[in-house]
């Protein structure tokens, strides 16, 4: 019964963020909550309130195996139509909310240090708790219907972070691009949702179903699959999967992260791990039942992962800027999680993204002490020997590097569940990939601890900015988790697969120190050295896109304006014209009149003559 409690007023996490959002913007528009400290305890006791329901809610479903209930009330209805809000849960819900609320409490407490000298830290604040609103409103949602409507929101708050210092123009222009990269994601998932609800509807005349719930959803699946033709399913799935795609940056939407690390650095830890960017695997598993009908689709995922990681991997081995390096980073992970959903299970996909969320907000963190360290200074070829005055932060970092790449802890055991299941399902090619990524991601990510830790120092000392306890040991606290879970998580038993991982990342980290410590002979092939820098190219096809965009707009508008409208405007001058000439017949004179008449029958008459010579004419000349 005291579990109880917590599945039945789980809809409470969602409406208490939102309610301390606009405490606080209202607090501080009005002058009546002005004190950081109001602002940081109503913030982490929402937030604390948010992580004890997760944890009750998740230890029921834990304990109840296959557990799942689902409670709505109506929200829109249209004649027969009924679009229903609530809540669903069951095991994959608790256990996504138990991440976000954990990896958001920590940014939170981390964001009192990091935001506390910013002018706009209520406003900080208040999105941060708005962000928790929409991120648990989508989690909980019991069909596409209601996370349609998180979705837009998360994406939106998203936005307001990521701009959050928008004076400066550069962080401007990316929020901008990060929202309208997400909106052709979102068209085309809310195309989907449409299509599928038409479907439903004039094939099988399920009203109820109409919102898709989640509860539903292999049943809904297999008439689906069953009613429609094999290019309608794909186009269904494949319009849903954009969604995913989009948000959780997948090529070829993936730009829009580099572009998110305009942002304050806790808005990166944020939306890289658990978030935001995990939004598009959770709805992955949501519609893995109508996905896993086509093994097309299964394909389309796993390529569109396994492309993603191959490229972002590539491109984090040449960046200099620090949250650059760890952003790629996230874009080769999430590859590996689609791979995983797409060719392994779900179950594995969901390993590895928890795996890789606290590793990532950990690092992100780590990330922020050093760069306020530097005063604010990104760059790594600017940095060196921090691990003389940051130790803890040296030591968390080798923590988050040790769970990525797969040499111990959480990440060990979900990376090696992904390289086993690849095997053991037959795809060699697969495996053979994921090998190369995971040689890139060690070389990268050991290359960016060896540049901020070791070595000399290429910073000015006097410069520096000491860290607060919080910025310097909240991060740790992520480790601690990283290695929890390597003790929860299952363990593959093959040795040679074990034995094959630690040989990949032994010769990345050795050949990544070789590199380093010879920095100075400048080892580059140019051509291989360029695409990598500057990602494929990736922003200048996207300019080129856009180019191509404004062009055919620019012609459009012509067509519009000198055409469309000349034809208009042409159509008016010819009425008015003829108005003109016929008003002034109208003299009441029947000689006048006589006169036009005679005229008019003239020249038909004349017409017809001519039209009847030309036709003998060219008869003739045939």
């Amino acid at each position: 019964m005291v579990m109880n409690f917590f599945v039945e007023n789980i809809y409470s996490v969602i409406v208490i963020p939102l309610w301390v959002s606009l405490l606080i913007l209202l607090g501080k528009l009005f002058g009546v909550i002005s004190s950081k400290k109001v602002i940081n305890v109503v913030t982490l006791l929402s937030t604390v309130f948010s992580l004890i329901m997760a944890i009750g809610a998740f230890v029921y479903t834990a304990t109840n195996k296959g557990f799942v209930t689902e409670s709505t009330i109506p929200f829109i209805t249209i004649s027969n139509f009924n679009f229903l809000i609530g809540t669903y849960i069951d095991g994959v819900t608790t256990w996504f909310l138990l991440l976000a609320v954990i990896v958001s409490l920590l940014v939170q407490i981390y964001s009192i240090s990091y935001m506390k000298d910013d002018i706009s830290y209520a406003r900080f604040f208040a999105y941060l708790n708005l962000f928790n609103f929409s991120m648990f409103g989508l989690i909980l949602s019991p069909n596409l219907f209601q996370m349609y409507i998180f979705w837009e929101l998360v994406g939106l708050v998203s936005y307001l972070l990521i701009g959050f210092w928008y004076k400066k123009e550069d962080v401007s222009i990316a929020a901008k691009r990060t929202f309208i990269i997400n909106r052709i994601g979102d068209f085309a998932f809310l195309s989907g949702i449409i299509l599928s609800a038409y479907i439903i509807l004039t094939n099988l005349g399920n009203i109820s179903s109409v919102s898709i719930p989640f509860s539903e959803m292999m049943s809904i699946s297999a008439q689906i699959y069953g009613c429609t033709s094999d290019g309608i399913f794909i186009l269904t799935c494949v319009l849903l999967l954009f969604g995913s795609i989009a948000k959780s940056a997948q090529f070829p939407l993936h730009s829009w992260l580099i572009d998110a690390m305009k942002g304050p650095t806790p808005v990166s830890a944020l939306i890289h791990s658990a978030t935001m960017v995990a939004a598009g695997v959770f709805l992955l598993i949501r519609l893995y039942p109508l996905y896993s009908l086509s093994n097309i689709i299964l394909n389309i995922i796993s390529v569109i992962g396994l492309v993603t990681a191959i490229m972002c991997s590539y491109s984090a081995i040449t960046q200099t800027d620090i949250k650059k390096i760890l952003a790629y980073s996230t874009n080769a992970q999430l590859g590996l999680m689609f791979l995983a959903v797409g060719s392994c299970s779900v179950t594995v996909g969901l390993f590895h993204l928890t795996s890789h969320a606290f590793a990532k907000a950990m690092l992100f963190l780590v990330a922020g002490t050093v760069i306020h360290y530097l005063n604010f200074n990104q760059d790594i070829r600017f940095a060196g020997g921090l691990r003389k005055y940051l130790p803890v932060c040296a030591f968390t970092f080798l923590i988050g590097i040790f769970s990525l790449t797969g040499i111990l802890f959480a990440g060990f055991t979900s990376k090696e569940l992904i390289f086993y299941s690849l095997i053991e399902n037959n795809h060699y090619l697969y495996a053979v990939i994921f090998v190369i990524v995971a040689f890139m991601t060690a070389y990268y990510l050991f290359r960016l601890y060896f540049y901020l830790f070791e070595g000399e120092e290429n910073f000015d000392i006097k410069s520096a900015k000491k860290s607060s306890i919080l910025m310097t040991y909240t991060p740790t606290i992520f480790g601690f988790f990283i290695i929890l879970l390597w003790f929860i998580f299952p363990k593959s038993s093959h040795v040679s697969l074990a034995i094959i991982n630690y040989f990949v990342i032994a010769i990345a980290a050795l050949s990544s120190y070789w590199f380093f410590r010879h920095r100075d002979l400048n080892i580059k092939i140019p051509i291989l050295y360029k695409v990598s820098y500057n990602a494929f190219y990736a922003d200048e096809v996207n300019k080129f896109v856009h180019n191509l965009y404004v062009l055919i707009m620019k012609m459009l508008l012509a067509i519009e304006k000198y055409i469309c409208d000349g034809i208009s405007y042409l159509t008016t001058f010819l009425v008015r014209l003829f108005a003109l000439v016929f008003s002034k017949m109208q003299t009441g004179n029947i000689q006048s009149y006589l006169v036009y008449s005679l005229f008019f029958i003239t020249a038909s008459f004349a017409g017809i003559i001519l039209i009847y010579a030309l036709i003998i004419f060219f008869s003739e000349v045939q």
